[in-house]
């Protein structure tokens, strides 16, 4: 299990840089509005949400799955439409186009990472 884990955690981190850097190369501003106030999105805000995300959903999936192994579809399920509805995210904040096509594959492929990372574990428990 904790092999899905960290792979999926450095996966998207590693992933999700990239597509920073490209967005921020392409003329991205990486500025959201929270709060009322701009808040710059950087690198280390990047690989805390790319890490605590696949590894809280993972690891919690796999716990439940060790009492109905029913979990591991559920959280498959749950991860992708967590994602997808995550995604819609930036595209309702007042902010320019390229933040936006920089953050909407960022939360899809967490969210792809998720899924693929409990199809390993249901696979391996076969």
């Amino acid at each position: 299990m904790w092999q899905a884990v960290a792979g999926a955690a450095v996966l998207a981190t590693v992933v999700n840089l990239i597509l920073l850097f490209i967005g921020d190369a392409a003329g991205a501003s990486l500025v959201l509005e929270l709060n009322g106030k701009p808040d710059e999105i950087g690198a280390g805000d990047v690989v805390f949400m790319s890490i605590a995300a696949p590894v809280i959903g993972v690891t919690v999936t796999v716990l439940l799955a060790r009492w109905k192994p029913v979990f591991l579809r559920v959280g498959q399920i749950l991860g992708g439409a967590v994602a997808v509805l995550t995604a819609i995210g930036p595209l309702t904040q007042d902010t320019d186009g390229g933040t936006a096509a920089t953050l909407i594959p960022m939360h899809l492929f967490v969210g792809f990472v998720v899924v693929a990372a409990l199809e390993v574990v249901r696979r391996s428990r076969v």
